[in-house]
């Protein structure tokens, strides 16, 4: 990645709880998502004028802030650390009713306990007989009554005892190079992500709700908080700026053979590359003495030779001596 490339947009988001390898999120409609790493040091001066001589980093932090701009009621299971569960419960609705001439009018549903009929000063508690509300006063009028009753529904419970758990979140997203064409997905992934369990559920007038998924990571088995892979895409080549094989030199029997590893050398951060065979070329100066195909050199006769490998840009050579 030599070239100036672009991370834009927001990623698209994945959490899967690992105890029984199943997805419970896929955000595809995120407002932000947004990686943080946070550190405390301590700094010792010392000397003449107090020169800073050593800082000691500790405490490293790696938070996640996600907002999403879809509703979904498993967001709010996972913050609260509850499960949604379908089940029979009492349910509020209003309703206007009509009323005949003798002051009864009939309910949708059956509700549960008293009902509230809204006259213009205030509301009326009544006792219903079935789904029937009775009041001559009530004669020949529609009116609006609230009032529970029993539905199958969703319900999550928000428990004082229970808290968010860690799942894996994996965050895949794009980054362009200076053309505008799409060149790496990005993708981070948190093996332990926990949740920070806070919620908060804006209901205005003139807006739509967004919801957070805010978390930090915690370590892996391998004392690692998170991942970040970067897969090519669209015809984009890693590039190296040399190559070097795992040997100089080879001195080998008549009828040895040697395999040659070879690495591409990208620097700036970047380890080395494991070649591609499949991508190189093979070639020697004395197919007499020495042959080098796909990777293996091959001792033919007593002599000395060069073999070479090359992507066409950059070439490696070999010193060969066959005694």
């Amino acid at each position: 990645m030599t070239e100036k490339l672009f991370a834009v947009s927001v990623a698209d988001a994945l959490l899967i709880d690992t105890s029984n390898d199943t997805l419970v999120v896929k955000g595809t409609a995120l407002l932000s998502s947004t990686m943080e790493q946070t550190m405390q040091e301590n700094e010792l001066f010392a000397g003449r004028g107090s020169k800073l001589q050593f800082v000691y980093n500790y405490q490293k932090v790696l938070t996640f802030q996600i907002e999403a701009a879809d509703f979904s009621p498993v967001y709010l299971a996972l913050q609260t650390g509850s499960e949604i569960k379908n089940k029979m419960s009492s349910y509020f609705t209003e309703e206007k009713v009509k009323f005949d001439a003798s002051g009864k009018g009939s309910l949708s549903q059956t509700p549960i306990g008293n009902v509230y009929v809204e006259l213009a000063a205030n509301h009326v508690t009544k006792a219903p007989t079935g789904k029937d509300i009775t009041d001559i006063a009530y004669a020949n009028k529609e009116l609006k009554v609230a009032y529970q009753y029993s539905a199958q529904v969703d319900e999550l419970t928000i428990s004082a005892n229970d808290f968010p758990k860690s799942y894996k979140l994996v965050l895949t997203s794009d980054i362009f190079n200076s053309d505008g064409d799409k060149a790496y997905e990005q993708q981070i992934e948190a093996p332990r992500y926990k949740l920070d369990g806070a919620l908060s559920l804006n209901l205005t007038h003139d807006g739509v709700s967004q919801f957070t998924l805010n978390g930090k990571t915690l370590v892996d088995n391998d004392d690692n908080y998170a991942y970040i892979k970067w897969l090519p895409v669209n015809g984009t080549s890693i590039k190296v700026s040399m190559f070097a094989t795992d040997v100089s030199e080879a001195t080998l029997a008549v009828g040895e053979k040697q395999k040659v590893i070879t690495y591409g050398i990208r620097g700036g951060g970047y380890s080395n590359v494991l070649m591609d065979n499949t991508t190189l070329t093979f070639d020697t100066d004395d197919a007499a003495i020495a042959t080098f195909v796909n990777g293996e050199i091959t001792a033919v006769a007593v002599g000395e030779t060069n073999v070479k490998v090359s992507d066409g840009t950059y070439t490696d050579v070999i010193e060969v001596v066959v005694a």
